[in-house]
């Protein structure tokens, strides 16, 4: 396992609507027998504090887990479209999810991911992005 350093990029577009999100935080990484696991504890500042998200990179999809407060489970692989339900304080929601970009550049010690995608859930959708780059905590300066 190692200790990494993420930069996470959000941004979501619906109606005219752009929000962004950015931070940093610590997560983890491990090398799998097909790709890699890397880990994170979400933040107050996401909404989500107390859940832990779970990225599994493979290299032709990645796997989005989200246990805790909410419970989230998608996948993003080129020319497909991902169904499922999210489960929410308030209820389970139908999800549909249709990546338009699914890039990755992993290393041991460093990387980065980027999704693009439309997310539509019950009668609402938006266009979103997800920029990720880690580094080994070995390699920053405290």
């Amino acid at each position: 396992m190692e200790r990494i350093l993420l930069t996470i990029k959000g941004s979501q577009r619906d109606n005219g609507r752009d929000e962004q999100i950015e931070f940093m935080t610590e997560g983890r990484l491990i090398k799998t027998a097909d790709g890699y696991l890397l880990e994170y504890d979400e933040s107050e500042l996401t909404g989500e504090e107390g859940s832990i998200t779970r990225l599994i990179l493979k290299d032709d999809s990645v796997t989005l887990l989200r246990t805790g407060k909410s419970e989230v489970h998608m996948i993003f692989a080129p020319h497909s479209v991902y169904e499922s339900s999210i489960e929410t304080p308030e209820g389970v929601l139908r999800m549909s999810l249709l990546p338009l970009r699914v890039e990755s550049e992993l290393q041991e010690k460093s990387g980065r991911l980027s999704l693009e995608y439309e997310l539509s859930i019950g009668s609402l959708s938006t266009i979103n992005k997800l920029d990720l780059s880690f580094k080994s905590v070995e390699g920053c300066i405290n």
